[in-house]
């Protein structure tokens, strides 16, 4: 699924490499919630959090919004690990031709991953449909 960016979007991704030094594969906005999701290549989490957050701190008085970034990796579970550490067990499906992924939390972790409303399991769904085209997340 090709990834469609708009205007503000590419300003903020060339901002965020051009201070952190490195590579954004992906970035999605919430205006309503006012962060900002990076994906970014893997192995660069260090670069772009910099040391005691400092980089992250800076971008994110810079643009005034939050900033969340999380690791790309080419194997989908490990990119669901990656946008939810909180995981204990991961496995990816196919249902009538779509890609399902199950993932096993604690019982006390749910809230957290699922979000007021179900916002935050949107925007983990938003990122796994864009970056390996997983069109649904259970939590068991």
């Amino acid at each position: 699924m090709p990834i469609i960016l708009d205007t503000e979007t590419i300003r903020l991704m060339t901002l965020f490499e051009n201070l952190t030094g490195t590579n954004v594969r992906d970035c999605l906005i919430d205006n309503e919630s006012n962060i900002v999701y990076f994906v970014i290549e893997k192995g660069e989490i260090g670069k772009a959090i910099g040391k005691n957050g400092n980089v992250i701190r800076k971008i994110e008085n810079l643009i005034k919004k939050n900033i969340k970034v999380f690791e790309f990796s080419e194997d989908a579970e490990n990119f669901v690990k990656n946008l939810i550490p909180q995981i204990n067990f991961a496995k990816l499906k196919t249902e009538n031709g779509r890609l399902v992924i199950d993932i096993w939390v604690n019982k006390k972790d749910r809230p957290t991953i699922i979000g007021r409303n179900g916002k935050s399991l949107k925007i983990y769904k938003e990122l796994l449909l864009r970056n390996h085209n997983i069109s649904e997340i259970t939590v068991r």
